[in-house]
């Protein structure tokens, strides 16, 4: 550890930390541009100057490329580090367009931000400002504007050192200098949306977002990705009920700073037009608790060895608890199965940076709950038990998919439409992940929390709540309406969650403890 000076705070760090990641833990905020903490150093904006102490006085560095060491000793407020930083403000301005009132950045730019506090204010230009090109399409979710560009490079990093494309380049020289692309080049990889989030201004805008709310009416809820295994730490953007954009949150230890585009736009579908709104008996419209009330009856009328129940690789640790705790209280002769796959029946790519071939949030979870059980089938016997079976309870997953077979009547919780939806005889509608709290584990085996940013849509309840109330009608209810006390004695129960506490997952989730190892009877312990 190093002890380090921070203008008149003295705070211990790890050495080697960035010095404006240790003047944050300080309470001071040093400006930057180029700096991003998940790319290299660029040193190019000038921004971050601060004073240090030498032998020959004190003198101006930059703090990005300045590392904590024992005994350094820093000032961010210095007459001369604030006129530095209004001279590096006004060289950025100098050929700066006056797009704010359009410009889909604001209450987002940087630019904006420091020059209120750091701006001359008085321009002392004389020329005309240089014209670059404007609206450029170089994207399936990017729109450039060079004008914009105060040369960060962040982007260009982004593309060498994160996705390995390298498409945009600075070009030209002086006050020509500009981002832009190769004639012909594209940008095709799957995290494109990131340029934008990473850009400290307006010149990479995201097209799916652009114009559609000013940043300052949203409200944000830190949540999980649920669009693959990987389980991405995002910030839920919505404003009256309505999502209208997934931001990455960072989380060092599962996807730094960065998300992929289809989990980014993953948000579109929580008011699509595949959401399940309404219960329904037989194709026909019924209340929740007609629904519940006709589930509980058929249920009875098939008896225990006829039942089958499959836990969702897509549905919340807590749902999943709420069933296997419902089906063990009421129908303790049913079979439980985990059918693992993506929905569809398809095969999915992956990439060696965040997307998993696993397009199933909690896969995992699923699997841990199976083992704690001890009872549970899988893919394959749940095709084995098809002929015995007289109705099949499915939780979230598309199993008609996955199994390519014909299924008894089945009664389908879950938010989406799919094949097994298509052909239940009951549905139930469930909450989307943003429309609940819950909890998810990612395949690091990372238990993360997802909370509730809007409210569920239509006749939709989180799918604890549904199977709580179908155990009531059968007689014996969980006790999982509140999900706090669902997770907490879930954690209670299962022994790799033993010592975890529902509040306790914080902003960063945490690890499950390590699967323990069966000694192998009679063999010698290595030395």
């Amino acid at each position: 550890m190093a002890k380090v000076k921070i203008n008149d705070t003295e705070i211990e760090v790890p050495n080697g930390t960035n010095m404006i990641e240790a003047a944050k833990l300080a309470g001071e905020e040093i400006p930057h541009y180029c700096y991003h903490p998940h790319l290299s150093i660029a040193g190019n904006c000038r921004m971050c100057l601060v004073e240090t102490t030498t032998p020959r006085g004190p003198v101006l560095e930059i703090a990005c490329n300045m590392q904590a060491r024992d005994g350094l000793a820093i000032r961010t407020d210095t007459a001369q580090v604030l006129h530095m930083r209004k001279s590096v403000m006004e060289f950025l301005l100098v050929n700066h367009p006056l797009d704010c009132p359009i410009c889909d950045q604001s209450g987002e730019c940087r630019l904006q931000d420091y020059y209120m506090e750091h701006g001359q204010y008085d321009s002392r230009g004389l020329d005309p400002k240089v014209g670059k090109n404007k609206r450029q399409d170089i994207g399936d979710l990017i729109v450039l504007d060079a004008e914009r560009c105060v040369q960060c490079s962040r982007c260009e990093r982004f593309g060498d050192e994160v996705t390995g494309t390298g498409e945009l380049r600075l070009m030209n020289r002086g006050d020509h200098t500009e981002i832009g692309m190769f004639p012909g080049d594209r940008l095709s990889h799957n995290y494109q949306g990131n340029l934008a989030d990473i850009c400290p201004v307006g010149a990479l805008t995201n097209k799916d977002f652009r114009f559609q709310r000013r940043v300052w009416y949203l409200k944000e809820t830190a949540s999980v990705c649920t669009g693959c295994a990987t389980g991405c730490n995002i910030q839920v953007c919505h404003q009256e009920g309505e999502v209208f954009r997934y931001l990455p949150r960072r989380n060092d230890q599962v996807n730094k700073s960065w998300m992929c585009d289809m989990g980014r736009l993953s948000y579109q579908e929580i008011a699509g037009l595949k959401r399940i709104l309404k219960a329904s008996v037989d194709g026909k419209a019924v209340e929740p608790d007609v629904a519940t009330g006709e589930i509980a009856t058929r249920i009875r009328a098939a008896g225990a060895a006829g039942v089958g129940f499959v836990l969702g690789t897509r549905a919340t640790n807590e749902a999943n608890w709420a069933l296997l705790q419902m089906v063990r209280a009421n129908v303790p002769g049913a079979r439980i199965f985990v059918v693992e796959g993506n929905d569809g029946g398809q095969a999915a790519q992956g990439d060696t940076l965040l997307l998993s071939g696993d397009r199933n949030p909690n896969t995992a979870g699923a699997r841990l709950l199976a083992r704690h059980d001890g009872n549970v089938g899988d893919r394959l016997a749940l095709l084995a038990a098809l002929p015995e079976l007289k109705l099949l309870v499915v939780l979230e997953d598309d199993v008609l998919g996955r199994l390519g077979a014909a299924l008894p009547p089945v009664v389908f919780f879950g938010a989406f439409k799919n094949a097994t939806a298509q052909a239940a005889a009951i549905v139930v509608p469930t909450a989307h992940p943003v429309e609940q709290d819950g909890s998810y584990i990612n395949r690091q085996d990372r238990v993360q929390r997802v909370r509730r940013a809007v409210n569920p849509v239509g006749e939709s309840a989180p799918a604890y709540v549904v199977v709580d109330r179908l155990g009531a009608r059968l007689g014996k209810a969980p006790g999982t309406q509140m999900v706090a006390a669902a997770f907490n004695g879930m954690a209670r129960a299962v022994e790799r969650m033993r010592g975890l506490e529902f509040k306790g997952l914080g902003a960063e989730g945490r690890l499950l403890a390590p699967e323990a190892v069966t000694a192998v009877p009679g063999a010698e312990a290595s030395t």
